[in-house]
């Protein structure tokens, strides 16, 4: 596949969720730290399923509009939250994705060690305190889970993944979309079945191998 510009992947994968029915009507947000430093972020009240690369916004890590006709995401200083408190973080992904957004309106943790691939590749999934969208309460409702995790389940409100590469991010949320919707299942066709703790220990090794190359 050809290497995708940022603006081209945030245009991908806002398609992508709404394709997915991740988001409906102009719901959800994507954005990706420049090399440069800057943030490029999707626009207010426009349809992340229908956008041109000339929607885009970007802003410096202030949140101050750099380029761009509209205004950057009403969720903006989540986004900056996130880089500013993630060095290593290029990426973030926000979304109401059916299944995990009824666990948070139900005020229900998805648990940690049911399947592997999950600890493999997401770890824990907090669920946070419920926090006005848009506002600086929401940073402040992911200010103990933020440095340890990649995914969490935002209280009556959605959920957040954070990434590396908007590949990432984005791959990120569909994992914990199709973890929420077996857990549902599961929790419906009996009871569920928790791996043992020296195995959560074993692949939580493995997970710190893969996240660090060492």
């Amino acid at each position: 596949m050809l290497q995708l510009t940022e603006h081209q992947q945030i245009v991908r994968f806002g398609r992508l969720l709404y394709e997915n029915r991740f988001i409906a009507g102009s719901e959800g947000n994507l954005s990706i730290r420049l090399s440069d430093g800057n943030i490029l972020i999707t626009p207010s009240g426009v349809g992340k399923g229908f956008l041109c690369e000339e929607d885009l916004v970007i802003v410096d890590s202030e949140g101050r509009q750099i380029s761009g006709q509209g205004r950057a995401s009403s969720e903006l200083l989540m986004h900056l939250y996130v880089y500013n408190m993630r060095p290593e973080i290029k990426a973030c992904c926000h979304a109401h994705p059916p299944y995990t957004t009824a666990f948070s309106v139900a005020k229900k943790v998805l648990p940690s060690n049911i399947l592997p691939e999950i600890i493999l590749s997401v770890g824990d999934i907090p669920l946070t305190e419920y926090a006005s969208p848009g506002t600086a309460e929401v940073p402040h409702a992911l200010e103990k889970y933020i440095l340890e995790h990649t995914a969490f389940v935002l209280r009556s409100h959605g959920a957040l993944t954070i990434g590396r590469t908007a590949e990432e991010a984005y791959n990120r949320m569909e994992i914990v979309e199709h973890y929420a919707k077996i857990i549902y299942i599961a929790e419906n066709a009996g009871k569920l079945n928790s791996l043992d703790a020296g195995e959560v220990k074993r692949l939580l090794r493995i997970r710190e191998t893969l996240m660090t190359g060492k």
